[in-house]
């Protein structure tokens, strides 16, 4: 693991200090560094005893492949466990804290990359612990080449979805937040959170955020994943069923429509594209 920031290339604009997460940070940078690697292992050793995750997590990863553009290079922001080496494995991967399966340490909101020289940006459990999702957006517009996108798949607050993760999980559930804010979203720990930013920001902000970034359109908005999520044990516990009536589950879901997931999902895959 490297404490060096990776150099800015070309064109792209001065190193700034990522909001709350530095990586410059002295003794707290490297007590979150190291508490940031345990748990990046720690996920990689539940994910080997988890089946139902594997299986999950590798049909999230098909869709979001589905939905990346031609246009290359595709870059994973937050790649932490680096599980998407499995299912994109031409993509690159890059996290804030740099672990030996990544390929650089990069800032979310300092991208260390030219004007127009990404093909696709793919953010997957990472939108809702930025602590400044505002500037993200901004370094997207700026480094995606015409056509490129922004491929996310994050939490998604439904009706069946709410109490399970305001009152069972681990992570921070705040309604009354400002998806698009510069700053103070989350603190100094990249494991800080609020699982609401992904679903206030593409149903209740998704016109604010093409206003203020105005090379940026919503492509699409998908709805995914019912209770078959949870009751898979997710990276703290096993399935709470046994495999056979886990995978019954999963296939009820995959019959019913697409719009009942807006009451019972627990996922969202969103796409944004630059527009000229």
């Amino acid at each position: 693991m490297s404490d060096r920031s990776e150099p800015w290339e070309g064109s792209a604009p001065p190193a700034k200090e990522s909001i709350g997460r530095s990586p410059s940070d002295s003794t707290r940078g490297v007590t979150w560094r190291q508490a940031t690697l345990a748990k990046f292992e720690e996920h990689r050793r539940a994910w080997d005893r988890n089946e139902a995750v594997r299986e999950l997590y590798g049909r999230w990863y098909g869709r979001v492949k589905q939905e990346l553009p031609s246009i290359k290079p595709w870059v994973e922001i937050g790649s932490g466990p680096g599980f998407a080496r499995q299912f994109i494995p031409e993509m690159e991967l890059t996290d804030i804290v740099r672990a030996p399966w990544h390929d650089r340490e990069v800032s979310a909101d300092a991208l260390p990359f030219e004007a127009q020289s990404i093909g696709a940006l793919v953010l997957f459990d990472v939108l809702h612990h930025l602590p400044a999702p505002g500037r993200f957006w901004g370094e997207a517009a700026r480094v995606l080449k015409q056509g490129g996108r922004v491929v996310l798949c994050e939490p998604y607050v439904s009706p069946l979805s709410y109490p399970v993760y305001k009152f069972f999980h681990e992570e921070d559930l705040k309604m009354q937040a400002d998806p698009l804010a510069d700053g103070g979203q989350s603190g100094d720990d990249p494991f800080d959170s609020n699982q609401a930013i992904p679903t206030l920001l593409f149903e209740r902000r998704r016109a604010e955020l093409e206003r203020r970034f105005p090379t940026l359109r919503v492509k699409s908005v998908e709805r995914l994943a019912g209770p078959s999520y949870p009751v898979s044990g997710g990276f703290s516990r096993g399935p709470l069923v046994p495999p056979l009536l886990w995978r019954w589950l999963v296939a009820v879901e995959d019959r019913l429509p697409q719009a009942l997931f807006r009451l019972i999902g627990f996922r969202l895959l969103a796409v944004v594209e630059k527009v000229s």
